[in-house]
């Protein structure tokens, strides 16, 4: 009986702690700015914002039609080649009102359609029998990323994980492998910080519709809670229902779900509140310092493999678009499709390992930077830490670039890449001028140390 008196307000007490962090972490996920966050959100998203690139997976079943995934699903009969709408299932528009999500095949990214019924059955066929997840990490890291997101389970319902809640999973494939927990395993082993995609919507789940969103949304919290207690190194819970109101998906209970397994976890802004971070699509996110953010991009336009017809960027595009993400204050998020065999497409780890290389040379000037204090423009950009400034001179054919003047003075100046760049400093503004032969072929990066730091160089 002592003991019981004893352990009952230690307990409430413990409770109480625990609400009072959750309170904390929900009020931050309603703040968009950065200096709004608490010290404990600054804490828990560090990591993050030094890691500057990550790898995103988007991979399941559409790799054997070679199709997009989930999009290219039809949900009527007849489409075939015409442009008619096709109508998709849909719990809910932004405005709250119970409606159906409508695209049409003139999006080029949703070709080559195909029929439901057999988009449905494409997982009896799915056997990646070439999937190395120690291999797909190790590429990762050789590339210089610093984390990875797959996706566990995007709108057509399929998870790639065994789940105890659908039969509609991995398990159900003549793979019969849990890709999900090999990508996590993997990625520990490697010391690579490792997160989830999940999309709220599910165009296979019965319960996804207006009259039963309370049965879906249980049953996607249990998915949640599995994912994460199988798996407890999950850094990250990447959401994708960008402009849905939060309460279609009781928002709150499943970040209070998620704080209570996993609290040091990072979330984007795709489940309602705005979260940790942005999450600029398919393009270069604007300069902004006050709010992190995070661009999503691909290597040919398509989110899944489509084949070898597809045209893959060249690899100082990749750069250049992670050059001007660092640049800007944000992350590049850069997705990989794997093909049907779970390996990534060739051409596309040839810019992966194109992009390794140079981050191994120069990667001190995007890792653990900040943007600025110059804005991006036509020169390129600027990135900084501590009180050095790296000038990321984009513009090639250009020998003299003249900035706005600093009020710090310039101690010493070099080229990351080799060579000593012409630097004048005065009241009027900064010029900077470099040999033609010290150029580089993608990105020329001057090194400036100042004797203050460079987040304060620039006057407001």
């Amino acid at each position: 009986m002592v003991l019981l008196r004893l352990l009952v307000p230690a307990l409430l007490a413990s409770s109480l702690v625990a609400e009072d962090a959750f309170d904390v972490f929900w009020a931050d996920a309603q703040q968009a700015p950065k200096a709004a966050k608490s010290a404990a959100s600054q804490q828990r998203l560090a990591w993050w914002r030094d890691a500057r690139f990550g790898m995103f997976i988007h991979w399941n079943m559409s790799s054997v039609a070679a199709c997009e995934i989930s999009w290219a699903k039809e949900f009527h009969d007849g489409i075939g080649e015409d442009l008619r709408p096709n109508p998709r299932p849909s719990a809910g528009s932004a405005a709250g009102r119970m409606a159906q999500e409508v695209n049409t095949w003139s999006h080029l990214w949703m070709r080559p359609p195909v029929p439901g019924a057999v988009y449905d059955q494409l997982h009896r066929s799915f056997y990646p029998g070439q999937f190395d997840a120690d291999a797909l990490v190790a590429q990762a890291k050789a590339a210089g990323m610093r984390y990875i997101v797959q996706v566990a389970k995007h709108h057509d319902g399929f998870c790639m994980f065994d789940s105890r809640f659908t039969d509609y999973d991995i398990m159900a494939t003549p793979f019969h492998r849990d890709i999900v927990a090999e990508m996590a395993t993997a990625c520990a082993k490697a010391g690579m910080p490792y997160g989830i995609y999940y999309s709220q919507r599910d165009w296979h789940h019965p319960d996804y519709r207006p009259a039963t969103m309370g049965a879906y949304n249980q049953y996607m919290r249990q998915q949640i809670q599995e994912l994460l207690e199988a798996h407890p190194t999950i850094r990250m819970v990447w959401f994708d229902a960008g402009g849905y109101p939060g309460d279609l998906w009781e928002a709150k209970e499943l970040f209070r779900l998620i704080h209570r397994l996993r609290p040091d976890v990072v979330i984007n802004n795709r489940c309602g509140p705005p979260a940790d971070f942005s999450t600029p699509e398919q393009r270069l996110g604007s300069f902004d310092l006050a709010r992190d953010w995070e661009s999503c991009m691909t290597f040919t336009g398509f989110w899944s493999w489509h084949g070898f017809q597809t045209t893959v960027i060249p690899f100082e595009q990749c750069l250049t678009n992670l050059i001007r993400c660092a640049g800007g204050g944000g992350n590049l998020l850069m997705n990989v499709g794997p093909m049907p065999t779970g390996q990534i497409d060739p051409r596309e780890g040839d810019r992966l390992a194109r992009t390794g290389a140079w981050l191994a040379a120069n990667g001190a000037s995007i890792y653990g930077t900040d943007g600025g204090p110059y804005k991006p423009g036509d020169y390129g950009v600027t990135t900084s830490k501590g009180q050095t400034i790296y000038l990321h001179l984009l513009n090639t054919a250009a020998t003299t670039f003249t900035f706005p003047a600093l009020r710090h003075r310039v101690t010493a100046s070099s080229l990351l890449g080799g060579g000593t760049p012409q630097v004048q400093q005065n009241d009027a503004g900064l010029t900077v001028t470099i040999a033609d032969q010290d150029r580089q072929p993608v990105d020329t990066i001057v090194v400036l140390t100042l004797d203050g730091p460079a987040a304060t160089a620039l006057t407001p």
